[in-house]
């Protein structure tokens, strides 16, 4: 899979807040009437959900409507509502470090700020703090957990529920926040998910994930300073690549020691939503 951006571009899509799979705005969004009557571009399907950045765009999004909770609107304007929100975000963010050893929201050198897959997933995890620290309904927040939990599991999913569960969720952010506009990564989640899954109808969609390549970021900064030469660009370029090559070689990782994985058990709810008879053969799958 892909993330949003390199699919907006991919799909000629006019903005990154634009859906790519039906071009909804970010204003059209929540009417859920009209978007569930809008045609769809189904060559988007094939770029998926992006489920590695789906934990951190929901996180962000329960964030923001947090800092913006006081004056009820998309965007703070006026100075009092962006010393309300500033205000906001400085409190959330000590609670969170508190109660949660959690960085949020903060600015990270060199690599964007400490909004993480791991920071996520334990912000959702602990949905009663983090409703109580945020202000935001827990159960959206414990149902976007279980929608999370299940498009990462790497079980094949019931596509029907979970389009239904997908269009509950939806429809109680609608009914609870109106004011705040759906961010498109959510959106197409909430509304586009179970057609995409039904288009990735061979392997979970959990399985597809971008988490490879984002893994490999790390890699490519450490194979750079200590594996390759410096005297030219194309020199630099050249031995990264063939470093990531043999290091990425399925019989050399089929002979690596295995990392040791933390494997956590699928809440109730998200069972409910996979085909667990039809799991695919995996030892360390839950």
């Amino acid at each position: 899979m892909i993330d949003g951006k390199v699919a907006q571009v991919l799909t000629d899509t006019p903005s990154s807040s634009t859906c790519t799979i039906c071009g909804a705005t970010p204003r059209q969004m929540n009417d859920l009437t009209k978007v569930s009557e809008r045609p769809e571009n189904e060559n988007a399907y094939q770029y998926g959900l992006s489920t590695l950045h789906a934990w951190i765009r929901c996180m962000e999004m329960i964030l923001h409507i947090s800092y913006n909770l006081s004056f009820q609107t998309w965007s703070a304007t006026s100075e009092e509502k962006q010393r309300l929100k500033q205000e906001k975000k400085v409190q959330v963010q000590k609670r969170f470090r508190e109660e949660l050893g959690l960085n949020i929201d903060k600015p990270r050198q060199g690599t964007g700020n400490s909004n993480d897959g791991n920071t996520a997933r334990r912000f959702f995890y602990n949905a009663a703090c983090t409703a109580e620290i945020t202000g935001v309904d827990i159960d959206l927040i414990k149902r976007l957990y279980i929608i999370l939990q299940a498009l990462s599991s790497g079980v094949m999913i019931d596509s029907k529920k979970f389009g239904i569960y997908a269009l509950e969720t939806a429809r109680l952010f609608v009914n609870k926040y109106n004011w705040y506009y759906m961010p498109s990564s959510v959106y197409k989640i909430l509304i586009h998910g179970e057609s995409v899954i039904n288009h990735f109808a061979v392997l979970p969609i959990g399985q597809l994930s971008e988490d490879a390549q984002e893994s490999r970021n790390k890699d490519y900064k450490k194979f750079r300073l200590h594996h390759a030469r410096k005297c030219s660009r194309t020199a630099t370029n050249e031995d990264v690549f063939h470093t990531l090559l043999y290091t990425s070689d399925p019989y050399i990782t089929s002979i690596r020691k295995p990392y040791a994985k933390i494997v956590k058990e699928l809440d109730e709810e998200t069972l409910n939503l996979l085909n667990v008879n039809e799991l695919i053969s995996d030892p360390e799958a839950p």
